[in-house]
């Protein structure tokens, strides 16, 4: 009877802990993703679908 308690007592404590360290891993990576900062805005030429720099010419 004791070895039915202790493991249940066991298996109590490791599914809590486990619980607060993959809540704490997801709690990380959703800091992480709100402060990546946000893509550099795009120039009118990028909105235009125009390169930004005119086209070099081929001949030297």
């Amino acid at each position: 009877m004791g070895t039915v308690i202790l493991i249940g007592t066991v298996a109590i404590i490791v599914a809590i802990v486990g619980c607060f360290v993959i809540w704490r891993l997801d709690a990380s990576r959703a800091e992480e993703v709100e402060h990546t900062s946000p893509p550099p805005p795009r120039t009118g030429a990028q909105l235009e679908g125009r390169p930004s720099t005119p086209p070099r010419p081929i001949d030297p």
